[in-house]
């Protein structure tokens, strides 16, 4: 019998408003506190980097305190874990995932503000990673309060959980498309017309809040030199290629960091082995500090003179040989200081380092396209389409990639030709591949549909929906 969402009803009782309107208050409401906590979020984590980056010696000499800075946060973020929360945040958004597989709608109420402290704390201090992961968390958990607090039905919060989930991560990077892109093809929540809009709202409520609270900016400010030119489509599908195989580079190695730490049972040890490597990146590379934006502005606009800034390469940006070799080590290394980041004990997503990567990987395909063959390509453009690339393999959301790569510039819509063309090429390469998605089991999978596995069922009024063991 063919799988069918169930329809939640529309009809409204004397004194209440129509269900449908009440939806979308809610998802309103779930969106502008999303957004309001993306914005709390990344001014915390922008004045911390600003002053700990102030500090740094740009004459070539090794900043020791950069590559100490990690030790600080990861620390600081499972001391906070450990003796004030008493749970573990890492991994939130997976953690939200398998809530809603397994029809556990109710979040605890500290999660509405919690991970955004532990975040703080390790992206702050240095952490290569982004704030997207704990702004979906945060999310989720508005969702799942507010619409329990209203006294909504299971199905309703189910719905809200979704909605603030997309609403995190469009105010986390003002992207309202790619905000419920996540929801529905990372999350997979499935959902009916008019939940998809209420999260549209939701989305949108949540782009629009931290857009307006942080002046009407975007983290990437993007100034094209080009337009797309047909006659590269030769190239943006190599480059396609290149970052689908530059994706399974990235996911099996995130595959054996994730299992070292998960070896290491002391807490503190896992914690200083993370902070260790974390650091050694951020001695070699200061530009991987963060969540990288200004050097990913860099690279969209043409400008390599920030990939060396602060390290004992500064100055060298003229040799082209040593700059690409350099790039080549920041987009292999970054696996490294991300795992390193939010598998040791911090707390912070993966999103916005692949960004940071596949921007990387543009860069190191156009330089030696242009070195060897004499093709001169638009850099900066490439670097856009190689963040576009990289997210579609590593994350196996080529529908998120492409909005997200056209929404975090503010301007880049005029380019969907292009970013879907290497989102798609990066994606079925990566399928092939490696078949399974990270973020979701062999039965949650889009290619295990496709191949006929039954879905999951949707949750049912008649389960009690409680924890196992709880009361």
């Amino acid at each position: 019998m063919p799988y069918k969402t169930p329809q939640m009803d529309t009809s409204s009782s004397q004194g209440r408003l129509p269900l449908g309107i009440g939806l979308m208050l809610l998802a309103s409401a779930v969106g502008i506190m999303a957004g309001f906590g993306s914005w709390i979020i990344k001014v915390s984590i922008g004045h911390m980097a600003s002053l700990f980056l102030s500090w740094m010696r740009d004459d070539g000499g090794i900043n020791w305190y950069i590559g100490a800075l990690p030790f600080a946060g990861i620390f600081l973020a499972v001391a906070y874990q450990r003796f004030v929360v008493h749970a573990s945040l890492e991994h939130g958004s997976d953690q939200v995932r398998r809530d809603l597989q397994e029809r556990r709608f109710y979040m605890r109420r500290g999660l509405c503000y919690q991970p955004f402290i532990a975040s703080i704390l390790t992206l702050g201090f240095g952490g290569s990673a982004g704030a997207e992961g704990p702004c979906a968390t945060v999310g989720a958990a508005l969702g799942s309060n507010l619409s329990r607090k209203l006294g909504m039905a299971p199905e309703i919060v189910r719905v809200m959980m979704g909605c603030g989930a997309g609403a995190g991560i469009a105010g986390i990077f003002k992207a309202p498309v790619a905000g419920m892109m996540f929801t529905l093809e990372v999350m997979k929540v499935r959902i009916g017309t008019m939940s998809v809009m209420a999260l549209t709202l939701a989305s949108l409520c949540g782009a629009l809040t931290c857009y307006a609270l942080t002046g009407f900016s975007f983290d990437i400010r993007f100034m094209p030199s080009a337009f797309f030119d047909w006659r590269t489509s030769g190239w943006v599908i190599a480059l396609g290629v290149f970052c689908g195989l530059y994706s399974v580079y990235y996911n099996r190695v995130a595959a054996m960091l994730g299992k070292f730490f998960n070896r290491i049972g002391n807490v503190w040890l896992r914690a200083a082995a993370g902070s260790a490597m974390a650091g050694i990146a951020l001695l070699l590379f200061p530009c991987m500090y963060g969540e990288g934006y200004g050097t990913i502005t860099a690279l969209v606009n043409g400008n390599d003179a920030g990939i060396l800034a602060g390290s004992l390469w500064t100055g060298h940006d003229g040799d082209v040989w040593l700059l690409v070799s350099l790039a080549s080590a920041i987009m292999l290394l970054k696996v490294f200081a991300t795992i390193a980041s939010n598998s040791s004990g911090g707390v912070a997503g993966d999103f916005a380092p692949t960004v940071f990567a596949g921007a990387f990987a543009g860069f190191v395909f156009a330089r030696c396209v242009s070195a060897l063959f004499g093709v001169e390509l638009p850099v900066g453009l490439f670097c856009l389409y190689g963040a576009a690339g990289a997210f579609a393999g590593i994350i196996h959301a080529p529908l998120m990639a492409i909005f997200l790569a056209a929404e975090i510039v503010g301007n880049g819509y005029g380019f969907i030709l292009p970013l879907a063309m290497v989102s798609l090429t990066s994606y079925l390469v990566m399928k092939l591949l490696t078949p399974a998605s990270r973020y979701a089991g062999a039965d949650h999978d889009d290619l295990a549909a496709l191949l006929g596995t039954p879905p999951i069922p949707m949750y049912n009024d008649k389960d009690n929906n409680k924890r196992p063991g709880s009361r």
